[in-house]
């Protein structure tokens, strides 16, 4: 009977071990085929993300808008005939007060607010892009732990089986450790499928239709600053594009007060007609007319749109001040929210990874010289792979806040 069980753990130690070079030799392969670098992953984001692309279209609808403001009214061809004459007439409208260059204005205005709509709208897709790789680089850091643990355990499971033979554990002990082992190996199952996840959203990101395989060449490097919050907040003040497109409302806004006075002065009907009779074969008559025609603009004695247009000049001011006031609230919320980041990270670089692997090692030592037990030894391990997500967790969180911080700033020279 116990032969029987001898030879089953073989078999199942012979799987694991193929599976464990089957993972690695995909790895080594994977390594070999993209490269992928953050600067260059933000470049692709740039070129070829499909809602930036169809965000570019604005600014050509908006510059086309400013095209069609510049078109003259068109003139008035008339014809009248009868039995007996027969009158031709070109009528045309002569606008008055500077109409055409107010609405070329206003559209001018319209389309340089476009263009820092879609400034902004790059920032905030940077910043998100930006996120989603340093997610995608906690994943597959969170992949090498527990591969990591797998194999870990998978020796001392390995290492138990002989010493099951040899009488020096119980069945128990070299079960248990069997027993962790697959565990494991089920968790390195769904950490990988976490890690192509969030492979395949990058991918999304950069406008490829296929899942490509990657290696993310990203570390976490370069992350810590020494900043000061009033230069931040200047810094902020001067930089912020929303802040830029709040000072450009008030100039449409201006523009729009322009054009409705523009409309309300009159425009002049100019015509000119031609008029012939005839009884017979010779015209007996001609005549030739011309009029203007002046419109009687009672509706000017309304001042209700030029009180829309003033309250709207007013109403963006204070808009502007409100956008102001949240540049300064948003970059405090990130500085503050950064520093918690910075002394959070600053725990693990005084040794705490060390002390954990120096646990699970002496946990396993005195568990060889049969000095513990095996759940001893599984709870070390445990702890050990908390402390490592838990690592990988806080170094995510403080390159996501140094982003955060940059785009509240409006900033950026980051680099992983």
């Amino acid at each position: 009977m116990n032969t029987n069980k001898i030879y089953t753990t073989i078999l199942v130690f012979f799987f694991l071990m193929n599976f464990v070079s089957h993972t690695r030799a995909q790895d080594s392969e994977g390594k070999a085929t993209i490269n992928l670098s953050f600067q260059e992953y933000l470049n692709q984001v740039g070129k070829n993300n499909l809602n930036y692309m169809a965000e570019k279209y604005n600014v050509n609808i908006a510059d086309a808008e400013v095209i069609a403001q510049k078109v003259l009214p068109d003139p008035e061809l008339t014809f009248e005939g009868a039995d007996e004459n027969f009158s031709l007439g070109l009528g045309y409208t002569l606008e008055l007060g500077n109409k055409r260059g107010a609405r070329i204005r206003l559209a001018k205005s319209q389309a340089e607010l476009e263009k820092l709509a879609l400034e902004y709208y790059y920032q905030e897709l940077r910043a998100e892009a930006a996120d989603l790789y340093l997610d995608a680089m906690q994943q597959r850091e969170l992949l090498d732990v527990k591969k990591s643990s797998y194999e870990y355990m998978l020796q001392l499971s390995k290492s138990d089986s002989i010493r099951f033979r040899l009488g020096e554990i119980t069945e128990i002990d070299a079960r248990q450790s069997k027993l962790e082992a697959a565990t494991l190996l089920n968790e390195v199952f769904e950490q990988e499928a976490a890690y192509k996840s969030a492979l395949a959203t990058l991918n999304q990101y950069m406008g490829q239709t296929t899942l490509s395989l990657m290696n993310l060449s990203g570390k976490w490097s370069n992350i810590d600053r020494d900043y000061l919050l009033p230069e931040l907040i200047a810094t902020g003040l001067a930089s912020r594009i929303d802040l830029y497109a709040a000072k450009k409302n008030i100039d449409i806004a201006a523009n729009r007060q322009k054009l409705v006075k523009a409309e309300r002065r009159m425009d002049l009907g100019l015509s000119v007609s031609y008029e012939r009779d005839w009884h017979g074969f010779f015209p007996p008559s001609r005549s030739v007319t011309a009029g203007v025609s002046i419109p009687l603009q009672f509706s000017n004695l309304n001042k209700g749109t030029l009180k829309v247009a003033d309250y709207g000049i007013e109403q963006t001011k204070v808009q502007k001040q409100n956008i102001e006031l949240q540049i300064q609230t948003e970059i405090s919320q990130a500085f503050f929210q950064f520093e918690a980041s910075q002394k959070k990270s600053e725990q693990y670089q005084t040794g705490l990874l060390e002390d954990a692997k120096k646990v699970l090692d002496g946990m396993v030592y005195k568990y060889k010289r049969g000095e513990s037990n095996i759940t001893d030894v599984l709870i070390a391990q445990r702890t050990y792979n908390e402390v490592q997500e838990l690592y990988l967790e806080t170094m995510k969180g403080y390159a996501s806040s140094l982003v955060a911080l940059q785009k509240a700033c409006g900033i950026w020279d980051i680099d992983f």
